[in-house]
């Protein structure tokens, strides 16, 4: 549909977050949500179970609870960001961006040639998509343009990272450049999952290194402002959401301690295996079957 730009976002319509979530508490619905991620990754021969699962209380805070977006209008001027920079995990961006009606495109044709929802976002096919990504590192410089170019208004940028993807240079060439314009309209999340899909021993004992070791002193030292929190405490991810974004003078990132894998005992005690995996019939049962 074509969008008005002259037009509010107010009036076009009420934001996601003003919904009743189908008369569901958040929890509830992130466990939907992950059934979705995990019901289409079986049909279409697996994929990011690990990284899907970790992130999705993320990305339904965001929506639920911060962004101000509209699904008959996804492309609205003024309408906040998001850039989902670990676009391997696009399946449960897909699985929400479904669920608040921005398309009908059945998740069960993720991956497949005939369907919208490619491996990595599309934002040239998939509504509601700001940013194609999947190359990593990339997201947060994109991010930068957009806060630079929405500075004079109140719309904000979010940008959801994975704590692996932060070994890219370009991260950290971005975050500085954030710093140095004073960018106080966007936001980084980093799910900090603790694994990823190469160059660490498979354990998941407390010796286990993180991807990037004292991630808060780095983003500090880079003029971020920095709020920690656990990544499935809703209400946490909640305080530590807002905290970024009432946050004044400089760039704000939430460090959010995830499990990969989250809701699914096999997957989050062998997270390794399950970064980009295929399943049995039994092991797919299984799975389910935790997020009953």
């Amino acid at each position: 549909m074509k969008i008005d730009d002259n037009s509010t976002l107010a009036s076009a319509g009420p934001y996601i977050h003003t919904h009743a979530a189908d008369g569901l508490c958040l929890s509830a619905e992130a466990a939907l949500l992950r059934r979705d991620v995990v019901e289409a990754l079986y049909k279409t021969g697996g994929g990011h179970y690990g990284g899907c699962l970790s992130v999705m209380d993320i990305l339904l805070v965001l929506y639920r609870r911060f962004l101000r977006v509209i699904p008959s209008q996804p492309r609205h001027a003024q309408r906040d960001r998001l850039i989902l920079s670990k676009g391997h995990a696009g399946l449960a961006l897909y699985a929400l961006l479904r669920r608040f009606c921005f398309f009908e495109a059945p998740l069960s044709g993720y991956a497949s040639f005939e369907s919208i929802l490619e491996g990595h976002p599309d934002m040239t096919r998939v509504p509601g998509i700001d940013f194609s990504s999947g190359s990593l590192g990339q997201g947060l410089s994109v991010g930068i343009g957009m806060g630079l170019a929405l500075r004079a208004t109140d719309q904000s940028v979010w940008v959801v990272l994975g704590d692996g993807e932060c070994q890219e240079g370009q991260v950290w060439e971005a975050a500085m450049l954030a710093a140095a314009c004073d960018l106080d309209n966007i936001h980084a999340i980093v799910d900090c999952n603790r694994f990823q899909e190469w160059g660490w021993a498979p354990t998941v004992d407390e010796a286990h290194p993180t991807p990037v070791t004292q991630m808060a002193a780095k983003w500090k030292a880079f003029g971020w402002h920095v709020t920690e929190c656990d990544g499935h405490n809703l209400l946490a991810l909640e305080h530590a959401c807002n905290s970024a974004r009432s946050h004044r003078g400089q760039p704000s990132v939430v460090l959010a301690h995830t499990r990969k894998g989250m809701g699914v005992p096999m997957i989050e005690q062998e997270p390794w295996r399950f970064h980009c995996e295929t399943v049995t019939a039994d092991e797919h049962a299984s799975i389910m079957e935790s997020l009953a």
